[in-house]
């Protein structure tokens, strides 16, 4: 029910509140959206270059291993060839040997070992001064020389200083000749590759896009070794690949050449684009219903008292009636007319009669329940509605309602006194519905005014 106690002014700052809420709510959904949008594009196009590194890096890796393990694999048959023949000659080494290596340019060279001290090696010339060394000895190899004497097969280890010059990855194989006795160790196979040469040929030193370091994983108390590659160009979460080889795991890590990209713009440019859509949606949204409520004003309230118009009055009868029908209770409508309204126009002035409508409906709203509607249903005639609790409670509003009129009013030009007419009427005990009961407060508020004295 309408309450009359609340002025338009508080409804408008209620209506302005809750299209604020809304505004607001569209604003912030729509902002939060468009930031998750911006960022989570910025994610999965981050993502799309790091899926795209990956791929690529796996390819790099691909080869990497299987140029290792093939080259790796050539050990094996020297370890068949000497294990089958362990008195041959260096003549006969070379000619196998030979045969295997076939000028492969990533190979440095093929060796033997008896025991743990190289016997023949090849090609000979640039590997000489390494004959009759002995690696045990050797303390940075000395680890894989162990190894290999316990393991029947391969066993990767490096990038080493050679005895002879220059820097390999060096893979060792035990030989284990049958003899009366069964196997007995007799020596190793090795072959030493070029780290920097099977790079190389893997893609990987001259990349169109990516930059790659080759290492070795850090075991217990020791330090990751760098086996290719520079560790400061290799910065900024780099993709990061496992290349298995017998015997040990390395790591191979890749970035893009120019860096990462960042998609912080474009998350930053849908976030702002977001902000400037959702502040368009707030401020429409809040604009809507701020004219929703003042069409809904406008449509249902008379502009001068601000009072409910006759629309309004009807429906919140019909309402009413409705109620007390359910309820069995029953309801006063009051009719109200000011006495002499044409004389103050006449002699004052319509602005002095607008003054007078708009003050006598302040008192009247002043006067009646919460739960009560007063309403302005044309010219100086207006209408209330009152829930009834007994003859003591009609008496009672009727009295508050005459009583709006025994002070004069400030018309402007002039402070005079205005009376006023009143017919009243129960529904349903006056009628059996609210248009006959209206009838009867309105013929009963005439019935007043041409008596001139209340009825």
């Amino acid at each position: 029910m309408h309450n009359n106690d609340t002025g338009p002014e508080v409804k408008a700052g209620r209506h302005r509140a809750l299209a604020t809420i809304w505004g607001l709510a569209a604003f912030f959904g729509i902002a939060g959206l468009s930031v998750f949008t911006g960022f989570s594009q910025g994610a999965r196009l981050a993502q799309f270059d790091r899926v795209r590194v990956l791929l690529e890096a796996s390819t790099v890796r691909t080869k990497l291993e299987s140029g290792l393990n093939e080259r790796i694999s050539l050990e094996r048959g020297i370890v068949a060839f000497v294990a089958s023949e362990p008195g041959m000659n260096e003549a006969e080494y070379t000619a196998f040997a030979d045969a295997l290596m076939l000028d492969d340019p990533v190979i440095k060279n093929l060796a033997v070992l008896e025991g743990t001290t190289i016997k023949y090696v090849y090609p000979y010339e640039p590997n000489k001064t390494a004959i009759g060394k002995d690696l045990s000895l050797i303390p940075e190899q000395a680890g894989s020389v162990s190894r290999a004497m316990a393991s029947r097969e391969p066993v990767v280890a490096g990038p080493y200083a050679l005895v002879q010059g220059g820097v390999g990855v060096v893979s060792r194989m035990g030989i284990y000749p049958v003899g009366p006795e069964g196997p007995r160790y007799w020596g190793q196979a090795s072959v030493v590759i070029d780290s920097e040469a099977i790079f190389t040929h893997a893609g990987a030193s001259d990349h169109p896009d990516l930059l790659f370091m080759l290492g070795s994983k850090a075991g217990p108390g020791t330090e990751p070794m760098v086996i290719h590659g520079d560790i400061s160009g290799i910065e900024g979460d780099p993709v990061v690949l496992d290349v298995n080889l017998p015997g040990i795991c390395w790591s191979l890590s890749a970035v893009p050449r120019e860096g990462w990209k960042s998609h912080l713009g474009l998350a930053t440019t849908i976030t702002a684009i977001g902000l400037a859509i959702a502040g368009l949606a707030g401020l429409s949204i809040y604009g809507l219903l701020v004219t929703r409520a003042a069409l809904k004003q406008l449509a249902y309230h008379d502009h001068l008292t601000e009072l409910p118009n006759r629309s309004l009055f009807w429906d919140r009868l019909r309402v009413e009636a409705s109620r007390t029908e359910r309820e069995g209770t029953s309801i006063c409508i009051y009719m109200i007319d000011l006495d002499d309204f044409k004389k103050v126009n006449d002699e004052y002035g319509h602005e002095a009669g607008d003054r007078l409508l708009a003050q006598a409906a302040a008192r009247m709203s002043a006067a009646i329940r919460k739960s009560d509607t007063v309403a302005r249903i044309g010219g100086d005639e207006f209408a209330v509605i009152a829930p009834t609790d007994g003859a003591s409670g009609v008496e009672e509003l009727t009295a508050r309602l005459r009583g709006c009129f025994k002070e004069p009013f400030d018309l402007g030009l002039v402070v005079r006194t205005t009376g006023a007419s009143i017919g009243r009427a129960i529904y349903p005990d006056d009628g059996p519905d609210v248009e006959a009961v209206l009838a009867v407060a309105d013929h009963r508020m005439y019935a007043e005014k041409r008596a001139g004295k209340p009825s």
